[in-house]
């Protein structure tokens, strides 16, 4: 199935990583998908599978290349961004890093669309889980869609995790999508990971630092990165 979100790749497989607990077990069979999506900070890459195809944003944070994964940045090559560009464009360091594709609220509209029947008040803003998971089953509903590291929870209280999860069962139950639930320990990151891991993280602080403190970004972009007085 091909889809314009794929840019023209041919993909049968997707693998849709939570920033929940994932197992051991289950760590190989997400980099035996076809494609690879991680969320956010993505804490799980390098440990819970090494890949990431696409990595999600829930909105373009421009602060949010100093608290990432650093091999999520370094080893994506898409970053999506479920929001509109004129809500606040990815920062220099995506942007050349990542090559941004804005999904607009078509997705977040879809989901608020499946959710209404379980949150009937629709008072609730939907995850980016929920948002990709709704857009993947409207314009590729054809890929199966595996689940990991989706436990529902979180701090937010702006979403309805009781409808969201509510709604992914009747999927599951529908075999529209595979949720991956097996018991183990979580993955821990090899010496050589550990190693990988602050080295990048040195590189992409530097980077960030560099650009959007020294360089190229004006008054309000430091001050939405660094806080008040840049």
């Amino acid at each position: 199935m091909t889809s314009s979100l794929f840019g023209g790749r041919k993909i049968g497989t997707i693998a849709i990583v939570g920033n929940g607990p994932v197992s051991v077990a289950d760590a190989p069979e997400i980099d035996r998908c076809d494609l690879v999506l991680r969320f956010n900070s993505a804490p799980a890459l390098g440990a819970a599978g090494q890949r990431v195809d696409v990595l999600m944003l829930n909105r373009a944070r421009v602060y949010m290349a100093k608290r990432i994964n650093p091999l999520a940045l370094h080893r994506a090559p898409e970053v999506w961004v479920n929001d509109i560009q004129e809500n606040g464009e990815v920062d220099w360091l995506f942007a050349r890093e990542c090559k941004p594709t804005y999904l607009g609220f078509g997705p977040k509209d879809k989901a608020r669309a499946h959710l209404k029947e379980y949150d009937p008040f629709d008072t609730s803003q939907p995850t980016s889980g929920a948002s990709i998971i709704a857009e993947l089953l409207d314009v590729a509903p054809e890929v199966k869609i595996h689940l990991f590291g989706f436990t529902h929870q979180g701090k937010q209280h702006t979403h309805d995790w009781n409808a969201e999860k509510e709604w992914v069962e009747q999927l599951v139950q529908e075999g529209r999508i595979i949720r991956h639930l097996t018991p183990g320990p979580k993955p821990q990151r090899s010496l050589a990971g550990k190693v990988e891991y602050g080295l990048r993280w040195l590189e992409k602080r530097a980077k960030h630092y560099l650009h959007n403190k020294l360089l190229h970004s004006g008054a309000s972009t430091k001050r939405r990165i660094f806080g008040r007085g840049g």
